[in-house]
């Protein structure tokens, strides 16, 4: 019985580290070039996001939170109810990032990219970013999963997860901190001008 319930949480995450290692982050040319209404917007972004929807709601991104984001200057305003590419992917960012940063850290890393050459470049550079991010950790997902025993299989899963969110919780201090140092600098910046 004990094998079993082994296999199936191995086969689990193995399935999982698979879907990682995998995962391509949708580029900047396979964005909409057509101006979507909120409706679709939030259907094509939740299909984008179901990766980032780690409690299976299917709730990473809403109408409400669009406008919300809008309502605090996160956001551009539409132009005739419509969301350009522009919008989508500052969308896709705030909720890829949102539950490890604040969305205003996140907003005001993306407002000095005033063009959209510069916001492409940026987007492609963090794509990149996160699809290495998804094959290192499915990497140490899998080494960890080959390891298991059947005596201590609990232990070692429980403890790879603490120390992957040790890890986490020490990385979002310091992207917090340079986030935060950056937008005073830029705060210092602008009054200057």
């Amino acid at each position: 019985m004990k094998t079993d319930k082994i296999n199936s949480i191995k086969q689990e995450l193995s399935d999982f580290s698979y879907t990682l290692s995998s995962f391509t982050t949708e580029s900047w040319s396979q964005f909409p070039g057509i101006d979507l209404y909120m409706d679709q917007v939030v259907t094509y972004l939740e299909r984008l996001l179901k990766l980032f929807d780690t409690d299976a709601s299917g709730k990473v991104i809403t109408s409400s939170m669009v406008n919300n984001y809008v309502k605090e200057g996160y956001l551009k305003r539409p132009v005739n109810k419509k969301y350009d590419r522009v919008h989508l992917v500052t969308l896709y960012i705030m909720s890829m990032l949102k539950p490890i940063l604040p969305i205003p850290l996140i907003a005001g890393s993306l407002s000095n990219l005033t063009d959209e050459q510069k916001y492409q470049s940026f987007f492609e550079e963090l794509t990149k970013l996160q699809d290495e991010a998804f094959a290192n950790i499915s990497g140490k997902l899998s080494a960890t999963l080959e390891q298991l025993s059947a005596e201590d299989y609990e232990t070692t899963l429980r403890l790879f997860a603490l120390q992957l969110t040790s890890e986490a919780n020490a990385r979002k201090i310091v992207a917090e901190k340079i986030l935060l140092a950056l937008s005073k600098d830029t705060g210092k910046t602008a009054e200057k001008k």
